[in-house]
């Protein structure tokens, strides 16, 4: 008798891995549905279309095989603002904490405040942002900033475990307008030409003088200037180390101490900051005539610590800059234009001297994230030099105009 040969058992059918979660079309909206690390179903509806389901069932399940889901809770979103704001002070500077509480005071609160944080939908965010795209008075460059600053809510309401998905994620806006100047042009507002910032700086005393010189040379921020001390200066190797930034704050704020790596100067408002990263520190080449003028402003000097100081050796403010520099624009017949101005001609004169664009950048502050401090020291080149040269070139087509306007002063090679 022969034996029964066992029957051949068929491949088993490989699972898919993990689960996919259904989208249910109910009423005007769509629900998505979903199985919680524990096996319980869950259902969270309040979705406009098909397609913002299906991106917050993608976000959910993605946390779920993460082992990042939580369960929502039922926290007022004014309540969670109010306490990430107050914990964030020791991680925000002053002035983009500033911001931000003036984004929610204005914006973001009155639409969201009493709202439960996880009542708030994509298509209750997207309705938001349409809103806010429609008004004239506001930017969309300051419109996709105010989106920032909800993702990131919405982030650290899930750290903190209290929400299970972000509503702001992957919100799309249209690119903002471009604020940025033709860089092949200082004929625009606010940006002078070269034979307007001498003129002006025929009417200025000594020291803004320097001030509006080493903008338009250099194109450092105004921060970044009069937060200059003189060990930031190297005349042997003519160049300048941008390192801090001085603004004016709050008083309030200060006395507070909250906000760290902020130095007050003394018991005023104004304040000494580091940069916003470390592409901002950077080395910039010091042309001839500014290292000229550096050398007969530090003389008479009542300090030697701040570069930009009073007559008794405090930092200029910079909400007081402006008054000493419109009088000055005003009596040499030019419109008027700021610090920020110098910088992008500074930009303009940069790049049609023949710098690379990334060699723009660098001392802009604007360079690759990978560029460190020893790269910055390692660009500064005879092809620096010559960027830097041919930059302060750019006014010597009113170079008798200057000669007129600060007699005696002689351009002085500081460097052998």
């Amino acid at each position: 008798m022969e034996a029964e040969t066992a029957p051949i058992p068929r491949p088993r059918r490989k699972g898919r891995r993990g689960q996919r979660g259904s989208i249910i079309h109910r009423g005007d909206g769509w629900t998505i549905v979903f199985r919680a690390p524990d096996g319980k179903q869950k259902w969270q509806g309040g979705f406009r279309t098909k397609d913002d389901a299906q991106d917050a069932l993608g976000v959910i399940l993605k946390a779920v095989r993460d082992n990042r889901y939580v369960e929502s809770k039922h926290v007022e979103f004014r309540k969670f603002c109010d306490d990430w704001m107050s914990r964030s002070k020791s991680r925000l500077k002053p002035k983009t904490w500033l911001s931000y509480r003036s984004a929610l005071n204005i914006h973001i609160l009155p639409r969201f405040g009493d709202w439960p944080l996880n009542d708030i939908s994509r298509s209750a965010v997207k309705h938001f942002f349409d809103d806010l795209l429609g008004r004239q008075d506001l930017s969309r460059k300051f419109v996709r900033n105010v989106l920032v600053l909800l993702h990131r809510i919405f982030e650290e309401a899930i750290d903190s475990e209290i929400a299970a998905t972000n509503p702001a994620h992957r919100i799309k806006l249209p690119s903002p307008e471009s604020e940025s100047v033709d860089h092949g042009d200082v004929n625009l507002p606010g940006v002078p030409k070269p034979d307007e910032v001498v003129r002006t700086f025929g009417k200025l005393p000594l020291t803004h003088q320097v001030l509006i010189w080493m903008g338009a040379v250099t194109g450092l921020r105004r921060g970044e200037l009069l937060g200059l001390f003189w060990d930031d200066i190297d005349f042997i190797r003519c160049t300048v180390q941008v390192r801090r930034s001085l603004q004016r704050i709050s008083k309030k704020l200060l006395s507070e101490g909250h906000f760290r790596g902020v130095e007050r100067v003394e018991e005023s408002g104004l304040a000494l900051l580091g940069l916003k990263s470390r592409r901002a520190r950077r080395t910039v080449e010091m042309p001839a005539y500014l290292a000229s003028l550096l050398v007969d402003l530090r003389k008479n000097q009542a300090s030697t610590k701040f570069v930009f100081q009073d007559d008794i050796g405090r930092p200029l403010d910079p909400d007081q800059l402006y008054a000493v520099l419109h009088t000055a624009q005003d009596a040499a017949k030019v419109d008027h234009f700021g610090l920020h101005g110098l910088r992008h001609l500074y930009c303009s004169l940069l790049v049609n001297s023949g710098a690379p664009v990334k060699d723009a950048q660098a001392r802009l502050g604007h360079a690759s994230a990978t560029t460190t401090l020893d790269i910055y020291a390692h660009a500064i080149s005879e092809d620096g030099r010559k960027f830097s040269a041919a930059v302060e070139a750019a006014f010597s087509s009113v170079s008798n105009l200057l000669a007129e306007t600060n007699p005696g002063q002689e351009v002085r090679e500081v460097v052998n």
